[in-house]
């Protein structure tokens, strides 16, 4: 069962009528139940859509954290290596 929607009637009425949290940024404003009707997601792919539009959704380490990850992993592969040495040459 299919049930038809009218996204005019949703975009018009996508923002909700409530007062803002004041520590939002300028120019943002709630989604009313209506707007949520327009958000989508791509079956295949699972993007996050927004009244058609793709949303960018990016999840980036920062270089502190890179360098960060790089290090751990160095430290954890060369203790690998030292204990397979010392398991199996040391008597």
């Amino acid at each position: 069962m299919r049930l038809e929607t009218d996204f005019p009637d949703h975009r018009n009425g996508r923002f909700s009528r409530e007062p803002v949290p004041s520590h939002w940024p300028r120019n943002v404003r709630q989604l009313s139940l209506k707007g949520s009707a327009l958000f989508g997601i791509h079956e295949e792919t699972g993007n996050l859509y927004w009244d058609g539009k793709l949303i960018q959704t990016t999840n980036r380490l920062g270089n502190f954290e890179r360098g960060l990850g790089i290090a751990l992993t160095t430290a954890i592969v060369a203790m690998a290596i030292l204990d397979a040495i010392r398991f199996f040459f040391a008597q």
